[in-house]
């Protein structure tokens, strides 16, 4: 038995020595592998957020009508009308082909509606028709709505350049506008996004980069995150061009009376162009890079282009009119479900970067250590039983009057064959018994003579 116990530990001694070794270098190398992976952008997104219109601060306006946005019915009438209004915008993003192990193309579509308007101090609720734009009613609910598609570094999230692309008109057959130099970030941060980081957001509305600054650190929804902010200058959009021609609703030209300008003949015809910017407001899970929280506040207004004639007069260079106004933030369902995102990727990074190295480590430390204690078992077989016992030793060790015997060869002990040589016989010949009788000696008798 304790043979084929002391074969059995040489053969199971070198498996665990193996088997630790393996694990302390897995859990040694094997973090930065497997959280490398873990920390790349995911090819499963598919999340759908939904923002609201909030009161900007220090504004005057209705709590429930916080924004602005131009009646379009208003062209057709004597003169301009902005009105106050409540805004909601839906997006809805997930990743398409061709995507592959380190670039990935995202889809995203957004839909900008009015649900109400306030009218004589009422909520008036406008309809979606859905129809396309150059045939919607001017009361149409639709603000804006847009489709985009971009190829981003799965690593970086930044674009990579090959697919940048949005259609601006719904329901239209139009081709979608090539959108170059496009190098913010938009739906995803880098995992390990740090405070003195450079990050750019991209606009698509002004169809350019807005650079971020670090604010300060806040918990979101149970969720540490860092804050970056964005303001954006005055871009004029009708300086985008699509075709060579201004984008459709960015030149209008009506009469100074219209418009409201005073000091001028209320019938002469003023063009002016649509200006727009968006500040940005980003809540960022640094860990995992998702975007716990985000703000978006659009503003647009109709001024004169950036060189206007030196006689142009001063009411008309100073005239600026608010047709849009709207500061969107993601409400409290999208925050919690984007916080819940970012901890689930929080968790795998934790796993593979701390837990399964420790767990890995103590596992192949141990099975170290006892596949050098079965080696050193399998190698001292006869320290159990003594020097020179082997395994009988144990056997015979009760037993006083028993001769010892010698430990068992791996081959059995033959006797040679003498074949009848007379030289041999002799040694090899029993002894005969004695035969010859003895006489018992009484030492007793012998002392009492």
């Amino acid at each position: 038995m304790a043979v084929g116990r002391s074969r059995l530990a040489r053969v199971i001694g070198p498996i665990l020595i193996f088997l630790g070794a393996l694990l302390i270098t897995a859990a040694i190398a094997g973090p930065a592998y497997v959280a490398g992976k873990l920390t790349t952008i995911p090819l499963d997104i598919d999340t759908t957020t939904v923002a609201k219109s909030e009161k900007v601060a220090d504004s005057q306006a209705d709590a429930e009508f916080p924004a602005k946005s131009l009646d379009m019915c208003s062209i057709d009438k004597g003169k301009a009308v902005v009105n106050e209004v409540s805004v909601t915008t839906q997006t809805r993003t997930l990743v398409t082909t061709p995507s592959d192990k380190s670039t990935m193309t995202v889809q995203s579509g957004s839909s900008m509606v009015v649900p109400s308007i306030k009218t004589k101090g009422e909520p008036r609720h406008p309809e979606l028709t859905g129809a396309v734009q150059d045939k919607r009613p001017c009361d149409d609910g639709l603000v804006q709505a847009w489709l985009d598609r971009v190829s981003l570094d799965r690593e970086t999230g930044k674009p990579t350049g090959k697919t940048s692309e949005a259609t601006y008109q719904p329901g239209e057959s139009t081709p979608a506008v090539k959108i170059a130099d496009r190098k913010g970030l938009q739906y995803r941060f880098p995992a390990g996004t740090t405070q003195d980081g450079k990050y750019e957001f991209f606009d698509l509305v002004t169809r350019s980069n807005v650079g971020l600054k670090f604010v300060e650190e806040k918990e979101v929804s149970g969720t540490k995150t860092l804050h970056f902010q964005g303001q954006q200058n005055w871009v004029d959009l009708s300086t985008i061009r699509d075709s060579n021609d201004p984008t459709l609703g960015t030149v209008l030209t009506m009469p100074a009376g219209w418009w409201g300008i005073g000091g001028v003949d209320p019938k002469d015809d003023i063009t002016l162009n649509r200006w727009a910017k968006t500040d940005v407001d980003l809540w960022v899970d640094p860990t995992s890079g998702v975007i716990v929280d985000q703000s978006l506040h659009y503003t647009q207004q109709f001024r004169l282009p950036g060189q206007v004639a030196p006689n142009t007069p001063k009411p008309v260079r100073d005239f600026k009119l608010d047709v849009f106004d709207a500061k969107q933030r993601w409400v409290d369902a999208t925050v919690r479900s984007q916080a819940e995102v970012a901890k689930s990727a929080q968790n795998k990074i934790a796993v593979a970067k701390y837990v399964a190295p420790v767990a890995g480590g103590v596992l192949g430390l141990i099975a170290l250590g006892l596949g050098v204690f079965a080696l050193f078992l399998g190698r001292n077989p006869a320290t159990a039983g003594g020097p020179g016992t082997g395994g009988r030793g144990r056997a015979n060790a009760g037993s006083g009057d028993a001769a010892p015997t010698a430990p068992l060869d791996d081959e059995p002990i033959t006797t040679p064959d003498v074949g009848g040589d007379p030289a041999t016989e002799a040694f090899s010949a029993q002894p005969r018994p004695d035969e010859s009788q003895t006489e018992a000696i009484d030492f007793r008798k012998r002392d009492e003579r």
